[in-house]
């Protein structure tokens, strides 16, 4: 099982409070450009790849997975 962490023992933070901050001190900034550049700089940073996502991610994408499977098998045995 993934260890847990909460955001700030990761060192991340949460969207949402970094444009409140971010428009807070950049007020004539419409808030669809400083997303235009928070996501320009996420991409520049990180390549645009996952590293880290939420252990719930995990978890939720192993439930996705075991549905499908059992939907190739209910299919395999209706064929």
């Amino acid at each position: 099982m993934a260890e847990r962490f909460t955001l700030d023992e990761a060192g991340y933070i949460l969207y949402s409070d970094m444009l409140d901050r971010l428009h807070h001190r950049f007020p004539a900034v419409p808030l669809w450009r400083l997303e235009q550049i928070v996501a320009a700089e996420h991409e520049a940073i990180t390549g645009g790849l996952l590293r880290i996502v939420p252990a719930e991610v995990e978890t939720g994408a192993a439930e996705m997975l075991e549905n499908e499977r059992g939907s190739v098998r209910d299919d395999e045995e209706v064929a």
